[in-house]
């Protein structure tokens, strides 16, 4: 009989398997595990979830495309059957990633997020993904507003087509000139404390005849710039899941006097909160996004613009188990204060109504327990990439 026809012992085999075995483990507790702290397993990482998920790639896409300057891979943005951002990897598999591959740069990131603009604002225009939120408010015309007002229509108009701007108001003018100026315009349906709009009336309304991704009540006062939209890209396309429950909230800069060349483009009003603008407390809150999913039929019935109603929400969140994420870090909301000043909620006649409510409700409410500082969860950016990160919260915050 030859030697290929003899039979190899079984503990030859055994022994070889064990001498694997032991290479390979050697290799994950050292080399792999210090892979894993660098940046650049975590955007791959996050890519993998991503297409797990059936959503579009992460940044790191973007990423392997500005490395490569021959521009020989083209991988392009489309939209799945389901409405939702997906990319096409048909060349995906040519990619390697060089051991040398560094986290983007302030200037690169500032690229590739207006490329991640750029495509997705292609595909809102063409109908083949929905808008990212339906952002609403509600005034009434105030000639001491009027500014700011203006200001507010300028600024949400600068962020379509990402966002539906929407006005409540059972004021015929304001409903006109605002619908004139591009925005939707619905009357109020549900009003309390001598006609204030009921928070949770206003999202089942927009709910019912907006379709996005998130829906948002925003003060009437407050500007947003690009950050707000890459923020909401990033949440859309992360492991965050986007069909349970979702409040999403954040800190405010207080701007004095907000001229309109610093309101009407999203540089200059970066420019005048870095130059004169002073982040709020964390006890006021100012926008609330939320999911589709979100129950607002079992909110109570508080109103807007009095105090009390943000804290709770944001408490009743949290012990509810809802998912709540703090984007003070990557969002920039300015408050364009007025000789109102910052507290303007609590000078009105009706200040006391959404606390006198909730008492009657629920007798012992633990405000403090509903501040920003109390979220566990927030977006920050580590090495220039945009991440969502636990964070821990004082033992008061308990709920």
């Amino acid at each position: 009989m030859s030697a290929c026809q003899e039979k190899v012992p079984i503990w030859r085999i055994v022994l070889l398997f064990i001498a694997c075995l032991s290479v390979y483990m050697y290799l994950y507790t050292n080399a792999f595990d210090n892979m894993r702290t660098s940046s650049v397993y975590r955007v791959v990482e996050g890519d993998l979830q991503a297409v797990l998920k059936d959503k579009i790639g992460s940044i790191s896409y973007y990423l392997r495309l500005m490395e490569q300057s021959d521009n020989s891979l083209k991988i392009a943005v489309s939209s799945s059957a389901a409405g939702k951002p997906t990319i096409n990897t048909t060349r995906a598999s040519a990619v390697t990633t060089k051991p040398t591959t560094k986290a983007p740069t302030t200037q690169s990131l500032a690229s590739i997020s207006a490329l991640l603009r750029e495509k997705f604002k292609s595909e809102i225009e063409a109908g083949t993904v929905k808008p990212l939120l339906t952002l609403f408010t509600s005034w009434n015309e105030n000639s001491e507003k009027s500014l700011v007002h203006k200001l507010t229509v300028t600024n949400w108009n600068s962020l379509k087509p990402f966002i539906v701007p929407l006005i409540f108001t059972n004021d015929s003018s304001v409903a006109k000139e605002c619908s004139n100026s591009g925005w939707e315009a619905r009357n109020i349906s549900v009003a309390a404390a001598d006609g204030i709009p009921v928070l949770k009336y206003m999202y089942k309304d927009a709910i019912a005849n907006y379709n996005s991704t998130f829906y948002a009540y925003a003060n009437g006062d407050i500007l947003f710039n690009e950050k707000l939209v890459n923020t909401l890209m990033f949440l859309l396309n992360s492991t965050v899941d986007l069909s349970s429950p979702v409040l999403i909230v954040g800190r405010r800069t207080n701007v004095d006097n907000v001229t309109y060349e610093e309101g009407s483009a999203w540089d200059n009003i970066t420019k005048a909160a870095r130059s004169r603008g002073k982040l709020f407390t964390g006890w006021a809150e100012d926008y609330f996004i939320t999911t589709r999913g979100y129950p607002w039929k079992d909110i109570a019935e508080v109103v807007i613009g009095r105090r009390a109603y943000d804290n709770w929400l944001v408490y009743h969140s949290r012990k509810s188990k809802f998912t709540v994420i703090d984007v003070s870090m990557t969002v920039l909301a300015v408050h364009q204060t007025t000789k109102s000043g910052n507290f303007e909620g609590h000078q009105h006649p009706n200040r006391d109504y959404n606390h006198n409510l909730l008492v009657k409700m629920y007798k012992r409410i633990k405000y403090n327990a509903g501040v920003i500082e109390c979220i566990d969860k927030a977006t920050e950016y580590e090495h220039n990439v945009l991440q969502v990160k636990t964070r821990k919260v004082h033992n008061s915050c308990s709920v």
